[in-house]
């Protein structure tokens, strides 16, 4: 931050030639915010780096959590979530650990779309990559439409060992 450094320093004169010696609030409104953001991400990539260190899969995590606001899914083979972004309780309710072992279905309810699941079924079966919006439902039960751009994940010999999927609200 320091391009706020003279601004701060600047003001620090000014209030301490003031009687009452009023303290400047430094800037911090403006980076507090995202700094509390930054170190909830500081986590994820962490965790990101270790899982994802064997993968032939490249993606700019950073710029999916900062820029994009996407939650990050990643299942096994056999559909069970492995891992689940610590945004995603802003998403739908459900923290991390509430949703690892599940299948991402676990998201989807009465009025989900069969032929949407069924597409990314068939695309997630082919191991190819996929698009949809689609109707979830938060652990309250309020639908939301989901964005989920999903991939497979092989390793560097061509194994499929995981699918990741970066989702938002639509």
């Amino acid at each position: 931050m320091k391009e706020f450094f003279g601004y701060d320093h600047m003001m620090a004169e000014y209030y301490e030639k003031m009687s009452n010696h009023t303290l400047p609030l430094l800037s911090w409104e403006f980076y507090g915010e995202h700094h509390a953001s930054l170190e909830i991400f500081k986590d994820d990539l962490t965790i990101l780096k270790k899982i994802t260190r064997n993968w032939d899969f490249e993606r700019d995590y950073h710029r999916e959590f900062v820029e994009e606001q996407s939650v990050i899914v990643i299942t096994n083979p056999a559909l069970q979530i492995v891992y689940a972004s610590k945004n995603i309780e802003k998403l739908n309710g459900y923290s991390p650990n509430e949703v690892i072992g599940n299948s991402p279905k676990m998201f989807q309810g009465k009025d989900t779309c069969i032929e949407t699941s069924t597409m990314v079924r068939k695309a997630v079966s082919k191991e190819i990559p996929f698009e949809v919006s689609i109707l979830n439902y938060r652990k309250d039960k309020t639908p939301y439409v989901c964005l989920i751009k999903g991939f497979p994940v092989h390793n560097k010999r061509g194994k499929l060992i995981n699918y990741i999927a970066f989702e938002k609200v639509a």
